[in-house]
């Protein structure tokens, strides 16, 4: 993937990575009536991407399995749409993919399951394209039984108030931030996005976040300048009221205030989005080899994990596209000094 799509497709899958934020979502953005016959403690991540290479400037997926009330299970697939306009053929995207979806399964020897999709979309034009695969088709009504009905279920974050962005913290932060990445109001509403940080309870989780949403910020916020992101970081530190932001204050400013708030905060990027290059390469490695040889060895993932030179990751990156067999790159892999 470019530099273009990886922050928007890396902020999405760990912001909805995370099973609780996940699991909120799905709660409070999905139909009563759907919500009713899941059983979202269940709720289970599945590995791989079913987008085409050439389209994830545009989309980016994530698979989630669930248990029913009746004792069956079923798919929960969520896909964001990061152009800033919407695609007329999205129900047909969604189509092929749940296509996909089913023809692994079937190949697994597994029965088929219901998915149930829902896209994210986050651009500034409004959403005034077809939200059923039927509605791409026009013809005679007779014909009509011989065009699929699927529909998907939209969540056109640019059409709702912030008032209507509800949820746990690390759900509301992660829409917010989705909802303005595109739009030069982020840069007055930054600093209360950041605020939302009070409210989460668990130290690591929220240095983790912080600096995912950091690096998403300073990589896809056109409008946002470094100053516009250290102030609004600095702001939020300052007004540190628990245990979570102390921690996080001393994690970013590590020397104090006498040092310079502004000089720790701007290192504390950096190393952020450093850190976010880096991670972002140990998945794309991951995922291009589930892609390729459906390895999803933890061995080989902690191997990869527990590189951090950026050049050596580069180079792991082109031997996963390029060696012919899962065997020659864990050689590879074994290879490194």
């Amino acid at each position: 993937m470019g530099e273009l799509s990886n922050p928007h497709d890396r902020f999405f899958k760990e912001t909805f990575g995370r099973i609780e934020v996940a699991r909120d979502f799905f709660a409070n953005y999905l139909p009563q009536e759907v919500t009713a016959v899941f059983n979202l403690d269940t709720l289970e991540l599945q590995p791989g991407s079913f987008i085409d290479p050439d389209l994830q400037e545009q989309f980016a997926d994530l698979l989630y399995r669930v248990g029913l009330i009746d004792g069956q299970d079923a798919y929960l697939y969520l896909l964001l749409e990061h152009k800033s306009y919407p695609d007329r053929l999205t129900a047909f995207q969604v189509l092929r993919y749940e296509v996909r979806v089913w023809e692994r399964d079937v190949r697994a020897g597994e029965d088929l399951r219901p998915i149930v999709p829902v896209v994210v979309y986050h651009g500034r034009e409004k959403w005034q394209v077809a939200t059923d695969f039927a509605g791409l088709f026009h013809g005679p009504e007779a014909l009509r039984r011989y065009w699929p009905a699927l529909a998907y279920d939209l969540q056109d974050l640019s059409a709702l108030s912030d008032d209507e962005i509800h949820g746990a913290a690390q759900l509301q932060i992660g829409l917010l931030i989705l909802k303005y990445i595109f739009d030069p109001s982020l840069r007055g509403r930054l600093t209360d996005i950041l605020n939302l940080f009070h409210d989460l309870t668990e130290t690591k989780s929220a240095l983790e976040y912080l600096g995912t949403v950091l690096y998403y910020v300073g990589m896809a916020g056109k409008h946002l300048a470094r100053e516009d992101i250290v102030l609004a970081v600095q702001h939020t530190l300052e007004a540190k009221g628990n245990e979570i932001m102390q921690t996080i204050a001393e994690q970013w400013i590590t020397e104090g205030f006498e040092k310079g708030v502004k000089q720790g905060i701007e290192q504390g990027i950096e190393q952020g989005i450093e850190y976010g290059r880096i991670q972002m390469l140990q998945e794309d490695i991951l995922d291009l080899l589930f892609a390729r040889f459906g390895l999803a060895s933890e061995e080989v993932a902690a191997r990869i994990t527990a590189v951090t030179d950026t050049t050596i990751l580069r180079q792991l990156l082109r031997q996963a596209a390029t060696l012919e067999t899962a065997d020659a790159f864990t050689q590879a892999l074994a290879d490194l000094p």
